[in-house]
């Protein structure tokens, strides 16, 4: 069955208008962060961990294996005997400097392998240091490279080509979401081999309290702007605010999208989810949309938070209906 043959028609929850004001996001603990920023290393001696690229990295500072090298992390089935499985790329959020968030790395990829059996790939990509170095596009470069590697090197990973989606949380949604709505850009990649040239569209786009939009007055998360856009100003600036807010951008062509987001998110406005869902409606895109009255932003599975929680089983019966998993995963 080629996966995208089926439509799933938009499924919006109502909801009434959240204004303007939402609280910043609040600093994680010290301790915990740099806890998690040694989680983030890459260690060439595990075979679950998949460097980007052979050499050095393009753009890259150095070769420091927590900061300059970006790579997947690798999560197989507890019997993976298929060698034919779905792929799903996760990406991780926290406003583009740092990988705050442990819950939707680890867990995430765990859940997804053994529950929905298919291979999850967890991305660490490059984040913004505080002199601007890895800002746009390093970031769009890594999640393309991984994108292009798990279609390109399908048949030894063990993963049906025709069925790579990407999953991204927070700023790891607005992530995904540029990969998905610029599916032919390799935003201006320097340096290219066989498997740039690849250029693999996503299967699907799934979405967990993301950032969508990168426009001050329509509700960008003022983090993620500032880290992903730092140094650029004027018109250059203008255009990378318009061309990365993911309302602006939606197609009637992409890829159909899951998306859960509570309206009551502290961290970032519920409205990047309300106006993306808006646009995917307006061209017709294939949606599941679900929007909670309570959730908790960087929860990644919401395991334990009243409504949200239900998101998993959610998804998961969602790509069922689409062909992604259940039978077709058997044949």
């Amino acid at each position: 069955m080629r996966f995208g043959a089926v439509f799933v028609a938009a499924a919006f929850l109502m909801c009434a208008s959240m204004g303007t004001a939402v609280a910043r996001q609040g600093r994680r603990a010290e301790g915990s962060e740099k806890a998690n920023a040694s989680a983030n290393c890459f260690d060439p001696s595990d075979p679950t961990e998949i460097r980007l690229w052979p050499g050095t990295a393009p753009g890259a500072a150095g070769n420091d294996p927590c900061r300059d090298i970006p790579y997947l992390k690798m999560y197989s089935p507890d019997d993976a005997h298929d060698t034919h499985r779905a792929a799903i790329l996760i990406i991780p959020g926290g406003g583009y400097d740092r990988l705050s968030d442990a819950k939707e790395q680890a867990p995430v990829g765990e859940y997804f392998a053994n529950t929905l059996r298919v291979k999850a790939f967890v991305l660490y990509y490059r984040l913004v240091q505080k002199d601007g170095t890895y800002r746009y596009p390093v970031p769009m470069w890594d999640g393309k490279r991984a994108l292009n590697i798990i279609h390109h090197d399908a048949r030894e990973l063990g993963v049906d080509p025709s069925r790579v989606g990407v999953f991204g949380f927070s700023a790891g949604g607005h992530l995904a979401s540029t990969l998905a709505l610029h599916p032919d850009s390799d935003f201006e990649l320097p340096q290219r081999d066989a498997i740039d040239a690849d250029n693999t569209t996503p299967a699907f786009l799934g979405l967990g309290y993301p950032v969508i939009s990168m426009l001050p007055s329509e509700y960008a998360s003022p983090n993620s702007l500032k880290h992903l856009l730092y140094g650029y100003d004027g018109q250059a600036l203008d255009q990378l605010e318009h061309r990365l807010s993911g309302q602006e951008n939606v197609k009637r062509d992409m890829p159909p999208v899951f998306l859960f987001e509570s309206l009551d998110d502290q961290r970032i406005s519920p409205e990047n989810s309300v106006q993306f869902a808006a646009a995917l409606s307006a061209n017709h895109v294939p949606a599941d949309v679900h929007l909670f009255k309570h959730g908790e932003h960087g929860s990644g599975l919401s395991e334990g938070i009243p409504e949200e929680q239900a998101w998993p089983g959610m998804f998961q019966s969602w790509l069922n209906q689409l062909g992604f998993i259940g039978h077709a995963q058997r044949r």
